[in-house]
């Protein structure tokens, strides 16, 4: 058991090194671009959920 743990390791750590991580700017460009589409996505729902709100509040008057 100890065997197949250590080997598993050993691979482990080789395939890590074959790894392209990306740069800090890609990193830091594309996190901005998803915190960008998260808040335009939530305004949206936002105003869509209000004017539902308003459209069934007349409905129900």
């Amino acid at each position: 058991m100890k065997d197949k743990i250590l080997g598993y390791l050993r691979e482990t750590l080789v395939e890590m090194k074959k790894v392209v991580w990306p740069d800090r700017r890609y990193v830091m460009v594309a996190t901005v671009i998803i915190l960008v589409i998260v808040i335009a996505t939530v305004l949206y729902v936002m105003v869509v959920d209000y004017g539902l709100a308003v459209i069934f509040k007349a409905l129900l008057k």
